[in-house]
């Protein structure tokens, strides 16, 4: 019998897309749409979320084929509208256009309560779709079936404003900052995440109350120490002053993670490989292999 030739090949196994539909932070980004300001969408197992849908969300969305409906989860950190404004037509689409009790909305207490600086954010009438709503101040968790969400410390001009570190069933971990200045500590709740989302509104040598340039994100990495980073939420000044692509790739030589600048429509797929075999049998062996 004549020898038979095995392959052996690695084929990935996408358990986790994350599409960046908006990149652009503050609100002369929301006015000129330099960078969309549509937010997130994070598709996993059994998980279908949208984390912070600002303007534009609902359209970008549908232009990227992404289906509303099948959304299952909101967050929200806070009550600014490069982070809400799509909020209450994505709880439609998530309820079936108020039809049925489903979903989950998870925010910042500014959201849907408010506070003396801003907000609510959700009307009242929206709050009253999902089947949960969960108001999270930072150290607080929420526990579903397939996810834990944690609210972590932000400091923001709105007080209640929360990052999120979010733990998915297959064991992945993703931080995302939302808005906030630095502080020390802030990037300890962070520590050795799989990937973890900066929103960095100003490059290096350009600091802002209540908000994150590059330097402020080469400190944070220096805590966190996250196996990748993506940078996001840009303001004008770092979309027409410089390159967020240049400023990822400082804060990668600084740094010594790989970190990368998110675009508009920037698709990021996260797999596990799985090794297949298979058997190849050429048509004149096949007397012999019998």
């Amino acid at each position: 019998m004549k020898k038979l030739t095995f392959y052996f090949w690695i084929v990935p196994q996408i358990f986790m897309e994350i599409f960046f539909l908006g990149t652009g932070g503050g609100r002369f980004s929301i006015i000129t749409q330099k960078r969309r300001t549509g937010g997130v969408r994070i598709i996993a197992d059994k998980v279908n979320m949208h984390l912070d849908p600002g303007p534009g969300a609902l359209i970008y969305s549908l232009e990227k084929g992404l289906d509303p409906r099948k959304i299952n989860m909101i967050l929200i950190s806070h009550a600014h509208p490069d982070h809400y404004t799509d909020g209450e037509i994505l709880v439609e689409a998530m309820t079936g256009g108020a039809l049925k009790k489903s979903g989950c909305l998870i925010c910042a207490r500014s959201v849907t309560t408010g506070n003396e600086n801003c907000g609510p954010a959700i009307s009242r009438y929206h709050k009253n779709l999902p089947s949960e709503v969960v108001e999270l101040k930072a150290g607080e968790k929420y526990i579903g079936e397939n996810i834990k969400v944690e609210a972590v410390k932000a400091v923001h001009y709105d007080p209640d404003t929360i990052g999120f570190k979010i733990t998915f069933s297959e064991g992945f971990t993703l931080g995302y900052t939302s808005d906030t200045e630095y502080f020390e500590g802030v990037g300890k709740v962070y520590e050795n995440v799989d990937l973890l989302i900066l929103c960095v509104i100003r490059p290096r040598n350009s600091p802002l109350e209540w908000h994150m340039c590059v330097d402020d994100a080469i400190k944070i990495l220096g805590e966190a120490k996250p196996k990748k980073a993506i940078i996001t939420h840009f303001g004008m000044r770092m979309i027409t002053h410089t390159k967020p692509e240049v400023e990822a790739k400082h804060i990668e030589e600084q740094t010594g993670i790989p970190t990368i600048a998110a675009y508009d429509g920037m698709q990021f797929k996260l797999g596990k490989l799985k090794k297949e075999r298979k058997v190849k049998v050429e048509k004149k062996d096949l007397t012999s292999f019998f």
